[in-house]
């Protein structure tokens, strides 16, 4: 028996609508996979060798006053100083530098090493004798006391993002001498972690950027009290250096 003319027609359209809904799948399932794909590359992370360097300055400043009774003599004692802390690189540090999405992920190690500088210091000190002593005043320049350091070792991190920061260290210091630091103003210690840099985590993941330098600075005054009176004045500086590793 012979189908009526429209319904040929019908199941042709019905065939060509299947063959259209199919060929649509493909196309929608290949643009799944591609998107899933550049997704995937996207995200993946990649190391990069680098040779890191420091250059590091901290400088502190006091001048304080302090007063006391030597032998029944009101005596009071004026101090002035300068100490500078300077730390370099005698050798790059290889860091491995992790990026994901062109930004920092991680370092590897995150510290920079075979750091070495010196310790100066500088000053004078005023000492003066009130009644009803013998009124005097004596003031002596302090020799220039210096310290060699070698093998120190500052660890840093990923502060935020196109951000570096230091962890906090002790740094280099002097025994007491004169010029004299009481215990307030030697309690004041600035250091590297107070001054965060900052640095293009693009452009340090781009191969063709071969440098790049983070640099941070801070400074901070310190007024003293209670038994000594006068101020602190600390200044940080450094730069961290990333040469990428051919």
């Amino acid at each position: 028996m012979k189908l009526p003319l429209c319904t040929w027609q019908d199941a042709l359209v019905l065939h060509m609508r299947g063959q259209l809904k199919l060929s649509a799948g493909v196309v929608l399932v290949g643009l799944l996979a591609v998107v899933a794909g550049t997704a995937h590359g996207a995200g993946k992370a990649k190391r990069v060798a680098f040779r890191v360097t420091l250059e590091a300055t901290v400088t502190k400043n006091w001048n304080s006053f302090t007063q006391a009774d030597v032998n029944g003599c009101p005596t009071s004692y004026r101090s002035v100083g300068r100490r500078v802390v300077t730390l370099e690189s005698k050798r790059p540090t290889t860091v491995l530098v992790t990026f994901r999405n062109q930004q920092m992920v991680s370092f590897a190690p995150a510290a920079v090493r075979f750091l070495a500088g010196e310790v100066v210091q500088t000053g004078t000190l005023t000492t003066k004798v009130a009644a009803p002593c013998t009124p005097s005043t004596k003031r002596s320049t302090c020799a220039r006391r210096h310290r060699g350091v070698v093998g120190v070792r500052l660890a840093f991190f990923r502060s935020a993002r196109n951000q570096i920061s230091f962890r906090r260290s002790r740094l280099p210091g002097l025994a007491a001498g004169c010029p004299p630091e009481s215990a307030q103003a030697r309690a004041i210690q600035l250091g590297l972690e107070e001054a965060e840099g900052e640095i293009s985590e693009e452009a340090l993941a781009d191969s063709r950027v071969r440098k790049q330098t983070a640099t941070g600075s801070a400074s901070a005054e310190t007024d003293l009290e209670d038994e000594d009176t006068g101020r602190v004045v600390e200044r940080v500086s450094w730069k961290l250096m990333f040469t990428r590793k051919r």
